[in-house]
């Protein structure tokens, strides 16, 4: 018979809150006072906090894109200046790091990439990276 357990308790989301903050297991276990083999069942497949972790680690990890996107948004024109910039180099290396920047910032990293070109919030990215490079590109050409 399954014991019921409230896993809302402070201890589990303390655990909860440390392993999603890169603690190890024997780490969680020493501040919680448990074993870290406790621990390690609380977080296994069929463990006690399995899904209450993949929800808050869903739930966090929206809340950092957020903050990304806002942190990028306010720095996107600085940062296109320099790529456009770095695009110039002499250097093929520095080149093609500057490219892959701006392709992974408008298409997300490679292997992670969604390539459904139809995808709204690749559109309204891809089209915001690319006014900012033009509007870069036009002042330069217009100083030049």
């Amino acid at each position: 018979m399954a014991k019921n357990v409230d896993i809302k308790n402070e201890k589990y989301q303390n655990a909860i809150r440390l392993k999603y903050g890169d603690f190890t297991y024997s780490e969680i276990a020493q501040l919680l006072k448990v074993s870290h083999v406790t621990v390690k069942r609380w977080f296994r497949s069929d463990g006690l906090l399995k899904d209450e972790y993949e929800r808050y680690e869903k739930e966090r990890n929206k809340v950092r894109d957020k903050e990304t996107d806002t942190v990028l948004m306010k720095h996107a024109e600085t940062a296109s200046k320099m790529l456009v910039s770095l695009m110039g180099a002499k250097s093929d290396a520095m080149k093609f790091r500057a490219a892959k920047t701006i392709l992974d910032f408008v298409r997300g990293p490679a292997g992670g990439r969604d390539d459904d070109l139809n995808d709204e919030e690749y559109k309204r990215s891809s089209r915001q990276i690319s006014e900012i490079l033009e509007k870069y590109k036009n002042k330069k050409t217009v100083g030049n």
